[in-house]
């Protein structure tokens, strides 16, 4: 094994920072050059990858997948010949799932997709000293809401809307996170902020909680399609502009002490609070 290559999926960024997670501890074990492929239709209406809005350091890297020579022998084998295509449905089989651990696979080339159970690593450490955030739209916003909110000693709520939330549960669930936020030290002075996707979580929201802001600026906000779904079709603002608000969405939440989400199973707000304590380094 010399080579890993991380494609996409048809996941949003929160499984697919999930895998990479997998995939750098992977690299770093395995002493694997790697390289991040998000060129696809999820991430990508218009030449947007992976390397827009990040970096890796501190880690073997491929600058291209061109850099790999072309007898160069490849696993799942349904990647050989395609190693710079998208990942489509017919490759679902090719996901490597959690068995990227400790085994060691006969091929130059190892590719992996972001769909499906993986490896989850709650502590990120390792991940830090790798991943960096190099979009200086992003980096920006986020100190300045860091700053202005006072993040550090807000807890953030991760409104989940859109693909997890009809209508009818919506108020439901908001019933449910009052409670959570009254557990949270909300009669106590404890203070909040929000992001989300969703506009009518966010009205329920500004309607009932106007004194703790939603943050998110999002330009696309989807009644039951997540933003990563978001078509060229269907949206008239570029994917950059999107990938840039979710991201700033995502790194605000994680600059907050803690978190809490109407979706518990968010790998969004998961690995957000994963990354809160290194996030420093990550920005830098």
């Amino acid at each position: 094994m010399k080579y890993l290559i991380v494609k996409g999926g048809p996941c949003g960024f929160g499984d697919r920072l999930q895998c990479l997670k997998m995939c750098v501890k992977f690299a770093l074990t395995k002493n694997l050059k790697i390289y991040v492929d998000w060129v696809d239709p999820i991430w990508s209406h218009n030449g947007e990858s992976f390397y827009t809005y990040f970096d890796l350091v501190n880690i073997q890297k491929l600058n291209s997948i061109d850099e790999i020579p072309a007898d160069a022998t490849v696993y799942p084998a349904v990647w050989k010949g395609k190693l710079k295509l998208p990942y489509t449905e017919d490759m679902k089989e090719s996901a490597l799932l959690n068995t990227m651990k400790d085994q060691d696979y006969n091929a130059d080339v190892i590719v992996c997709s972001s769909i499906g159970y993986r490896t989850v690593y709650p502590d990120s450490n390792f991940f830090a000293n790798v991943f960096r955030v190099i979009d200086k739209r992003i980096i920006s916003r986020v100190r300045e809401n860091q700053q202005k909110y006072d993040l550090k000693n807000k807890i953030g709520i991760h409104l989940r809307g859109t693909d997890r939330a009809n209508k009818i549960r919506k108020p439901y669930r908001m019933e449910g996170l009052n409670i959570r936020l009254v557990s949270a030290g909300m009669l106590r002075g404890i203070k909040f902020i929000a992001v989300s996707d969703d506009i009518e979580y966010t009205n329920i929201w500004k309607a009932r909680y106007p004194e703790f802001p939603v943050l998110s600026e999002i330009k696309v906000l989807a009644g039951n399609i997540g933003t990563h779904n978001m078509t060229k079709s269907n949206i008239t603002i570029s994917k950059d502009t999107l990938n840039i608000d979710l991201l700033i969405d995502f790194f605000t939440l994680a600059s907050c002490r803690t978190l809490i989400s109407t979706s518990n199973d968010s790998r969004f707000a998961q690995e957000a609070e994963r990354l809160t304590t290194h996030l420093n380094k990550i920005l830098s």
